[in-house]
């Protein structure tokens, strides 16, 4: 393999959280040696779930593949350490250690500084707050709350640019000295809505929630069940919403004048949709993927949990890889989805025991 885009930059992880997670296995993924600098009890990424037969946390393992652990065994271990990164990443909580970076410092907080700067965050709290969850659900219950850790993955995605963008520019010598680059959890969810909140702001409307699978201004969009599996569709141009009536045979729902834009096709939801959704039933989700990509219409195959590591783009384009750990285990993990290919990243990797690279650093 080529050598890493990143080889020879070191970040220490002193935060320990899902973001600074995330963004330190972007930087480990293209070759940068990232060391999480973790207490006694490990991270706290370490207890969390899912968890494997062994006990240990598919996720910690997702999030730290070729990546070294290190305990230190004493302060002056941990603050040479953070001394001589050129990135050190900060987590909910500021670090006692982050005062000793004398390169990039990067903190990723729920809301960084401000009024909200002190409050403890969830990931259901961003997308209350960004304006993503009033959206989702049927109109007379309660919305729909995500699962998952997204809105801390998208701060680290946020943190990485930030952080990756001083780090080079101090490379090249464009500065000196400690920086500092605070990242909002919160204001990095918010590119979701951006459009929407303008669009509210100038037109005074504020749009209601509309049903599962209603998101406006595009219609129809969203996943559909066909004949055997699910169906992402969007359809947005004219063209896309003739290709995609031809496509189930309901050309005489192709031209009429109402339906030329999303926001007609939307006004008439309570019509089209039944007919489409007949429609999809009668097919293969595969043979409606492969037949709307030769139209151009942007419909996706959505794979169910055991067809996920089958699916042939996946196979193509290296989308998973093997995380492996101390006792043995074997993960299938996805890999980072932002690619070079002069300099590639790596798919996978060994995940650390508490404490393994401690020696190497003391």
């Amino acid at each position: 393999m080529a050598e890493g885009a990143l080889e020879g930059i070191r970040v220490v992880d002193i935060g320990g959280t899902i973001a600074t997670g995330y963004c330190g296995k972007l930087f480990a993924d293209y070759g940068a040696e990232v060391i999480n600098l973790e207490p006694a009890d490990g991270f706290a990424t370490r207890h969390l779930g899912p968890f494997l037969a062994d006990s240990s946390s598919a996720l910690h393992a997702y999030l730290n593949t070729g990546k070294k652990s290190v305990v230190p065994v004493s302060t002056s271990d941990a603050e040479h350490l953070v001394a001589g990164a050129a990135l050190v990443l900060d987590g909910d909580v500021p670090h006692p250690l982050a005062e000793h970076c004398s390169g990039v410092l990067c903190s990723i907080r729920w809301y960084g500084e401000g009024p909200y700067g002190t409050f403890s965050g969830t990931d259901a709290q961003m997308f209350a707050f960004n304006g993503m969850l009033r959206s989702i659900g049927v109109p007379e219950g309660p919305p729909i709350i995500p699962t998952g850790y997204q809105a801390q993955v998208v701060g680290g995605v946020t943190a990485y640019i930030a952080s990756l963008t001083e780090v080079l520019g101090r490379e090249l010598g464009n500065a000196s000295g400690p920086t500092v680059i605070e990242t909002s959890i919160f204001e990095a969810m918010l590119c979701f809505t951006d459009v929407g909140v303008v669009s509210s702001f100038n037109s005074g409307i504020v749009v209601p929630r509309l049903g599962i699978n209603r998101y406006p201004p595009t219609y129809p969009l969203g996943v559909f069940p066909c004949r055997d599996g699910w169906l992402g569709v969007t359809v947005l141009t004219p063209t896309q919403w003739h290709a995609f009536c031809a496509l189930l045979g309901l050309d005489d729902l192709a031209h009429i004048d109402l339906f030329q834009t999303s926001v007609g096709r939307l006004q008439a939801v309570d019509m089209i949709e039944p007919m489409f959704c007949e429609k999809l039933l009668e097919h293969a989700a595969e043979d409606l993927f492969y037949r709307g990509q030769a139209a151009r219409i942007p419909l996706a195959r959505v794979p169910t949990m055991e067809e996920l590591f089958g699916v042939d783009q996946f196979l193509a384009r290296h989308a998973f890889a093997e995380a492996r750990l101390p006792g043995g285990s074997v993960l299938t993990v996805p890999t980072t989805p932002f690619r070079l290919f002069a300099t590639p990243p790596h798919f996978g990797g060994d995940v650390a025991s508490l404490g393994e690279h401690t020696a190497e650093f003391l």
